[in-house]
């Protein structure tokens, strides 16, 4: 391999990041780790660029040692020169410059000989207009269950009986209540799949053992605002993703606004003029209008101008990495939150949940014992019946509470008073 014909596959990986509209920045930094990459081949004189060479090369980068050049790593050095190097590989070999394509390849749980009928399955729950966030549910629970299915030695689904649904379910009793019942839920309709498409003699749905789903198994921490104050104190404003993180939290904090509807606010529902946000919310699929408070908008402002990555998606908040495009069901700001939370000082009670919705709640607790009007709460934060308000929120207005409890004495001398009568 001469130098030249290295050269020119390093260019062409350029032009392959250039025409995707990838940044100067990130062009800049690929163009260095592709320039020591050339001259470190040219020294090594090997006429390859193998598995083998690209990892010497990012342990002579980085000092960290991969077993595989598609290993996991979380070590931000290794992957800054892993994904120019593995591009420059793939550029060598003459195969296509995929930028968009992920270096570690997504792991699928599912048995290789189960998975087109796991398709299959998938497939029969998108053309029953299941939403996105089902369909990722009900992959996850029935891979797992196939996955089970395999490690047992079942083969043969027709000969699928009550002890393998048992079994199954028994290996999860370590998650959550919540958690399981979901999972028995997933698995019911896959059953009736299996019976309908005929891989089964019957449905086996009605055989699962029942499972009780407790509403409030965790409940959820209520913030202080004080609490709040502090997590978005500590958020660097000054970095792209700060600046989104800092405006998804305010906004969810202050407008009570759920983490799907964040995922799909686009910048066509922020109504500057009359400081509304309009939205249909992607839970209820029903209207909602917000007041666009103040800083909650010159966060978004913030965001938009500084921090948000150049791209054609219409969604306000996007993933950071490319392409850039909108968060998927499964990705969660819920994490950073914590991660905010703790360089805060806060601590969080065992059993208390801590996530983006905790904020929702907090917000519901404190216009409540402010005097709000359930009627009022139940508009802000897009409840379809103000019962769902009181059944959930009302519990946790602890100073109202107390003005229902009666008083011990009144309750002895009440019930005196019956037996001399």
């Amino acid at each position: 391999m001469e130098e030249a014909d290295v050269r020119s596959a390093a260019g062409r990986v350029a032009a392959v990041l250039r025409e995707a509209g990838r940044a100067e920045s990130t062009l800049r930094h690929y163009q260095a780790v592709l320039d020591r990459f050339v001259v470190f081949l040219a020294e090594r004189e090997t006429d390859s660029a193998s598995e083998q060479v690209c990892l010497d090369f990012i342990a002579n980068q980085t000092g960290v040692r991969l077993g595989s050049l598609r290993e996991s790593a979380t070590d931000s050095d290794v992957q800054a020169v892993r994904r120019p190097v593995v591009l420059m590989a793939d550029a060598l070999a003459g195969r296509a410059v995929e930028v968009d394509r992920s270096v570690i390849p997504a792991k699928d749980n599912c048995p290789v000989r189960f998975r087109p009928l796991r398709d299959d399955y998938l497939a029969s729950c998108n053309r029953r207009h299941n939403a996105e966030a089902t369909v990722v549910a009900k992959d996850k629970a029935v891979s797992r269950f196939l996955a089970y299915l395999e490690e047992v030695g079942v083969g043969d689904l027709a000969a699928l009986d009550v002890r393998d649904l048992s079994g199954f379910l028994l290996r999860q009793r370590r998650l959550r209540r919540k958690t399981i019942a979901s999972m028995r839920s997933c698995l019911a309709d896959f059953l009736d799949f299996l019976a309908s498409a005929g891989r089964t003699p019957c449905s086996l749905a009605d055989r699962l053992p029942p499972q009780k789903h407790v509403r409030h198994e965790s409940e959820p921490h209520l913030w202080s605002a004080d609490e709040v104050r502090r997590t978005l104190a500590v958020i660097d404003r000054q970095s792209a993703t700060g600046k989104r993180d800092y405006a998804m939290i305010l906004a969810t904090a202050r407008l009570g606004l759920r983490i799907s509807d964040l995922r799909h606010l686009e910048l066509g529902d922020l109504d500057w003029r009359s400081k509304q946000i309009r939205i249909v919310q992607h839970k209820t699929g029903r209207p909602l209008s917000l007041p666009l408070l103040d800083d909650v908008g010159w966060a978004v402002i913030d965001y938009v101008r500084g921090g948000r990555p150049g791209t054609a998606c219409p969604k306000v908040f996007v993933k950071h990495r490319y392409p850039f495009d909108t968060f998927g069901c499964a990705s969660s700001i819920a994490s950073r939150l914590w991660r905010y939370a703790a360089r805060a000082g806060i601590d969080f009670p065992p059993g208390e949940v801590c996530g983006m919705h905790s904020l929702r709640g907090a917000l519901a607790v404190a216009m409540i014992g402010n005097g709000a009007p359930i009627a009022v709460v139940s508009a802000v934060l897009g409840h379809t019946s103000v019962d769902t308000t009181q059944a959930y929120y009302l519990r946790f207005d602890t100073e109202r509470l107390r003005h229902c409890a009666l008083d011990v004495e009144d309750l002895i001398d009440g019930s005196r008073g019956v037996r001399d009568e």
